[in-house]
């Protein structure tokens, strides 16, 4: 097996299980701990903190993460942060999160990562919530 490949799957793996707790968090109504999860699966997933992965656009922090598969965990962890907002009662902040989820998914598969289902749900959710102007 490629060093590559073993990392992405090692990736997708601690990502899935984080995911895993930071849905389970939020479904408990768990929000602070939810917005912990976020950030240390940023951090322990690729390396950076969520909040300086937000400070660019979504093509700039594409470029500087370098992987197709990088970008959609962020496009994931964003798009949760979204939800978590829109949780506690702030549209504001889940519509902000929501474009930058939609503009890093877009990043990922113009870098040649396509949609899975997983990503289709996602997609179809944060369209529902931005209307018809959404693309991605």
């Amino acid at each position: 097996m490629s060093i590559r490949k073993d990392y992405i799957e090692r990736l997708v793996e601690q990502f899935a299980a984080a995911l895993a707790r930071l849905l389970k968090a939020r479904q408990e109504k768990r929000f602070a701990e939810a917005a912990g999860l976020i950030r240390s699966t940023a951090l322990d997933t690729l390396g950076m903190e969520y909040d300086a992965l937000l400070m660019v656009d979504a093509a700039s922090t594409s470029r500087m993460l370098g992987d197709p598969m990088r970008v959609k965990i962020l496009a994931r962890l964003v798009a949760e942060d979204g939800e978590l907002h829109q949780d506690q009662g702030d549209p504001r902040t889940a519509t902000a999160r929501f474009h930058y989820a939609l503009a890093l998914y877009a990043e990922s598969r113009a870098l040649g990562r396509p949609h899975d289902d997983e990503d289709a749900a996602v997609l179809t959710r944060l369209r529902a919530f931005l209307g018809p102007a959404a693309r991605a």
